[in-house]
Parts: structure tokens; C-alpha cells; sequence
């Protein structure tokens, strides 16, 4: 009996501690939703969009954002960026943002101490282009 008791005990006390521990590490996991994130809204592309600069986007989305995005941009893992409304916001300066820090709670990585800014920014140039709403 004793055996038992100590079992319960000692797998509610796991239940509550791990419970809260997981909760600890999600609580501030980012719910998908479209926002926007208006302090970024206002930073300007500083690389041109021209079709050297998106070819290069091409290059970095298909080394470092198909896995998650699909080779179309289509998504899978990862949302739809050829929609017209992305999640976090559809200016250059949202989505270098989110390239740049990744989305917390999500598999979508930062990539700021991998991709230079100009290749963020091309990046961007590159989902601008593939981006349904982006008026291309």
C-alpha cells in the first residue's frame, strides 16, 4: 500500500511540476493570428527591389526556407507567404523582422546571425515578388 501511495504522490507531484514548467515555457507562445507588428511597419527596404535582388532571395529561400515554406513559398511546416495577408504583417520592414528575430513559440527561427542584413532584405524582395497581394 505504502508502494502505491508513494507512486500516486510522487506522479502528481511530477504532474504539477512539469505541468507548470510547460506552461512557464509556453505562455508566451505566439498564437497565429494576423497582426502586425507597427514599429517595424515603417522600416524601408534599403536593398532595391530589382530582379538581380530577387533572384539572390531566391537563392537564400531555397537553402534556408523551403524545408519549412515549400519551394513555391506555398507553405507546409511553415504558413503560405504567397497569400495577400502574412500573419505578422505584409511591409518589408514586418517581414525582415520576422526573418531577422523568428517568431516566438513557432519553429520559424531568427536568422540574423546567419544571413547578413542584405540578405534578409533580399529575402524579402524575393516573398514580395511571390506574394500575391504585394501588387507585383
Amino acid at each position: 500500500m505504502y508502494g502505491k501511495n508513494a507512486l500516486m504522490f510522487i506522479s502528481v507531484f511530477f504532474y504539477f511540476f512539469l505541468g507548470s514548467a510547460v506552461a512557464e515555457d509556453t505562455k508566451d507562445a505566439h498564437k497565429p493570428h494576423q497582426h502586425r507588428h507597427l514599429e517595424y511597419a515603417k522600416i524601408k527596404n534599403p536593398v532595391a527591389r530589382t530582379a538581380q535582388a530577387i533572384v539572390e532571395g531566391k537563392k537564400l529561400f531555397e537553402k534556408h526556407c523551403t524545408a519549412c515554406h515549400g519551394k513555391s513559398g506555398k507553405g507546409g511546416i511553415g504558413p503560405d507567404l504567397t497569400t495577400a495577408v502574412l500573419l505578422h504583417g505584409n511591409t518589408d520592414g514586418e517581414i525582415f523582422h520576422v526573418i531577422t528575430d523568428g517568431v516566438t513559440g513557432t519553429a520559424m527561427k531568427g536568422f540574423s546571425k546567419e544571413l547578413s542584413d542584405k540578405m534578409r532584405w533580399q529575402l524579402v524582395n524575393y516573398i514580395k515578388s511571390i506574394d500575391a497581394g504585394s501588387g507585383k
